[in-house]
């Protein structure tokens, strides 16, 4: 929005610690635009001002630092479309997923380099790379290609979210104060981090949004809908990246930045910890669907704003992160072929 001269002096006029008449705020017509657009709260009877005094009441409320709200509210998509078309070659698109297509390159120049360092490295021992945690995260990658046909167990649906998201034991630290551990760690035991399952496909269940109830280990329904609507609608989620889309079940995980900012209000890293517990989270998806013997993703660049708006989410009570999915691997020629990698020259 670009403000004129007279809007800008009228915005720098009204205080923003205490509420003043409208009339004293300045010319009723500038007043009024201003607060359309969220830059003046009213007290109005209207619905649009009331829809926005509320916003406002939460942000200050849930003691958000003021640039970590600034950026939540201006990097949110919605309706964005990121992916390459479905009709494109399988090279070309094994080319854009893995280190940008050669026009990028062209365009951009190459990326920088893989490896970083400063002076001659000290040579440490041989690592050691047995057992079953270190063979899964050997093989742990991601899957851009899903059997459409093959439905995800109802079973394995339950191990996933318990392992990854659900409560594992608590501990009561006060009269007040209690404690969960889960697999994955969070920034002051915190866990604001909950999760939507959009089942497409699960044998036993009926397609549509869910929540993952932690306390009871259930799913709440939120919305019923057709398995080509639940497609659809993952489609959306995603901007449209049908690579991953086609998976049997996607999970939204949303963050309730109420609960992490309870602790740290107005905090410089709050924000920042909350987007860790999400990394946390995403790692330990892949690892438990590796076990399963299942393909998995996880996607950053997801229509955050949509997302909300479906779930019908508080503006800066809660709002979605990240998005994640998992189902039986299909060929789809958009993974890159990763050959061995030693750290020793002698040895490549």
């Amino acid at each position: 929005m670009t403000l004129d001269e007279d809007a800008l002096d009228v915005l720098l006029a009204v205080p923003s610690d205490r509420w003043v008449p409208e009339d004293d705020a300045g010319e009723p017509a500038i007043v009024r635009r201003l607060a359309e657009r969220g830059l003046l709260v009213s007290d109005a009877d209207d619905e649009r001002l009331r829809a926005l005094r509320a916003i406002d009441e939460r942000l200050t409320a849930t003691s958000w630092h003021r640039y970590a709200a600034l950026h939540r509210a201006t990097t949110a998509w919605g309706d964005v479309e990121v992916a390459v078309s479905e009709q494109a070659e399988p090279a070309e698109l094994s080319g854009a997923l893995a280190e940008g297509s050669p026009a990028f390159v062209e365009r951009f120049g190459p990326p920088p380099p893989h490896f970083y360092g400063v002076g001659e490295a000290i040579r440490l021992p041989a690592p050691a790379r047995e057992g079953p945690l270190f063979d899964l995260l050997a093989a742990r990658h991601t899957t851009r290609g899903f059997d459409r046909e093959a439905p995800l167990q109802a079973a394995e649906l339950s191990t996933i979210l318990h392992h990854v998201w659900g409560c594992h034991g608590s501990a009561r630290i006060g009269d007040d104060l209690v404690v969960l551990r889960k697999t994955s760690a969070s920034g002051g035991s915190l866990h604001p981090i909950e999760v939507y399952p959009l089942v497409r496909a699960v044998e036993g269940m009926e397609s549509g949004l869910y929540h993952y109830s932690v306390e009871r280990h259930g799913l709440t329904p939120v919305e019923s809908m057709s398995p080509d609507d639940a497609g659809a609608l993952a489609d959306s989620f995603l901007g449209g990246q049908w690579y991953f889309s086609s998976a049997p079940v996607i999970f939204v995980m949303s963050a309730r930045f109420e609960r992490s900012f309870w602790k740290y209000r107005e905090h410089d890293k709050a924000y920042a910890a909350v987007l860790l517990d999400a990394g946390h989270l995403s790692q330990t998806f892949y690892l438990v669907c590796e076990e399963l013997g299942l393909g998995a993703f996880v996607a950053g660049a997801i229509n955050d704003a949509t997302i909300d708006d479906r779930l019908r989410l508080p503006a800066f009570a809660e709002g979605s992160i990240a998005v994640c999915g998992c189902g039986r691997a299909a060929p789809s020629g958009l993974e890159p072929r990763f050959e061995p990698y030693s750290p020793d020259p002698e040895s490549r």
